[in-house]
């Protein structure tokens, strides 16, 4: 890992370029440029390979997307500090990212429910970091769930079940806290708490407002802690370039600038911490950790 000046960012990246007008590049229209047909395509590329190579683990299929997505080597960021590494170390620090946002709310029992998961590969990592705890993931596509059922099907601590955002009821979060709260009221001293947790899945969504205000404080009472590590325009300075790109490159994409806000507005929500750019595989576009309880 190497630093990066922002002012070479344009010879690893095309988006400084597109952002200052000078490339004529147009964002595809609809689901802020990437829909759910999108992914279900790359995720059917996918399954395809998993079934031709039964001997592969999730790892090496999502190292086998990395590398034919990128070349080596690829900026990123942690905390405003730009980055030169290769694909395989990138994923790397991701997966550090990943599990460290959990740290404080696994202490073994939990159940983690991870809306948006894709096909679940944050699922397997935060398996294998935290080996007494069961996670159940979500997602609108078909053939991320049916990789991710491929992956983990003989995985007793990971199951992935179909589940949409702009869904009017979670029904899979609803049959998590009722398989829970039966354990709790047949007197099972064991019984799980439920930890909710998204990663980037809330980006290509224009605004959350509706689906926090309106789903989400459904059901915050029965959730232990919410974990969001997710792409939080509002945490972008105003007063530094790279604030400036950041900003205009969620607005540009038509990305939800609404995150933080919807969730400070909720007076079910009591957002604890918020923690800038943990890591940005696009340095334009981090991650950022915010975390909440019910009020």
């Amino acid at each position: 890992m190497r630093k990066l000046r922002l002012g070479d960012l344009p010879k690893h990246s095309p988006w400084p370029a597109r952002l200052l007008g000078l490339d004529d590049w147009e964002e595809e229209p609809g689901y802020g440029g990437i829909g759910v047909s999108t992914y279900d395509e790359v995720y059917g590329n996918l399954l395809a390979l998993a079934r031709e190579n039964p001997e592969m683990d999730f790892r090496e299929v999502q190292r086998s997307a990395n590398h034919y997505a990128e070349e080596s080597p690829v900026p990123i960021s942690r905390a405003e500090d730009l980055f030169l590494v290769d694909v395989d170390e990138k994923q790397e620090l991701q997966d550090e990212a990943l599990v460290a946002s959990l740290a404080g709310s696994l202490s073994g029992g939990e159940t983690v429910v991870a809306l948006g998961c894709g096909w679940g590969y944050e699922l397997g990592v935060l398996a294998d970091a935290y080996p007494d705890c069961e996670f159940v993931g979500g997602d609108p596509t078909e053939n991320g769930v049916a990789l991710g059922r491929e992956l983990f099907g003989d995985h007793d601590r990971i199951r992935i079940e179909p589940f949409d955002f702009r869904d009017d009821r979670w029904n899979l979060l609803e049959s998590v806290l009722a398989d829970e709260e039966g354990s709790e009221d047949e007197g099972d001293a064991e019984a799980d708490d439920v930890v909710l947790f998204t990663q980037g899945s809330l980006t290509a969504l224009p605004s959350v407002r509706e689906i926090v205000s309106e789903t989400l404080t459904r059901y915050s009472d029965r959730v232990q802690v919410g974990v969001h590590l997710e792409h939080v325009r509002e945490l972008h300075p105003e007063d530094s370039l790279l604030g400036q790109l950041r900003r205009s490159y969620t607005d540009r994409r038509d990305y939800n600038d609404d995150l933080l806000t919807s969730l400070r507005d909720a007076d079910e929500l009591d957002v604890t911490a918020t923690t800038y750019d943990v890591v940005g595989g696009n340095p334009l576009h981090p991650l950022s950790e915010v975390r909440w309880e019910p009020a």
